[in-house]
């Protein structure tokens, strides 16, 4: 009964293209994202329908890259879907990996300490400047994140270059969160 109550709300709001179809896709949103009240399912569920017809992006594939931006970067799914939608109007599917790129990569961005939002704006800069994929761009920030704190000798040397203690440098690196966002900013500046 519940079901059908939101079933018949997202039909009469001109989503999917029949029950069978709707219910398809609120068992996709369910098995990606767990049970979500009513509200929430209506709404993410219209927005995975809303991203097929626009992009044609398979819902099963978009509410996967929603969880991994909900899992790593604390957003709820309406917020994901949104973020995900306005990426792909501002043509960030170029290289068509949009989608994988955000499952992949959503850890990484957020073990530097970059919020969703944050991690989009990156993804369009890089676009912008003619990065050849966002995979590259999101490969960039994890090979960043693991060079930081691996105490190499070509670390350690980049760090001393930048004028930076390498130690400390690693330190707020490892600690994640606001003190690698801070970290991620003050070796910016140094290249600067």
């Amino acid at each position: 009964e519940r079901y059908q109550n939101i079933l018949e709300g997202i039909y009469a709001n001109n989503y999917g293209e029949d029950f069978m179809d709707i219910a398809n896709g609120m068992a996709t949103v369910e098995k990606q994202l767990g049970e979500l009240d009513d509200t929430k399912l209506q709404e993410v569920t219209e927005s995975a329908f809303a991203l097929r017809d626009i992009f044609e992006y398979d819902i099963s594939e978009s509410t996967r890259a929603a969880k991994a931006l909900i899992d790593n970067c604390g957003i709820d799914g309406q917020k994901a879907m949104a973020l995900i939608a306005t990426g792909a109007q501002n043509g960030l599917d170029y290289s068509g990996e949009l989608l994988d790129s955000i499952s992949e990569y959503s850890v990484q961005f957020e073990k530097m300490g970059f919020s969703a939002d944050e991690m989009f704006s990156i993804f369009q800069t890089g676009a912008e400047t003619g990065a050849w994929n966002l995979d590259k761009i999101g490969d960039a920030i994890k090979e960043m994140s693991i060079r930081v704190i691996d105490g190499s000798d070509t670390t350690r040397e980049g760090f001393e270059l930048l004028g930076l203690d390498v130690d400390t440098m690693a330190e707020k690196f490892a600690a994640g969160g606001e003190s690698a966002r801070e970290a991620f900013d003050q070796t910016i500046e140094a290249l600067a």
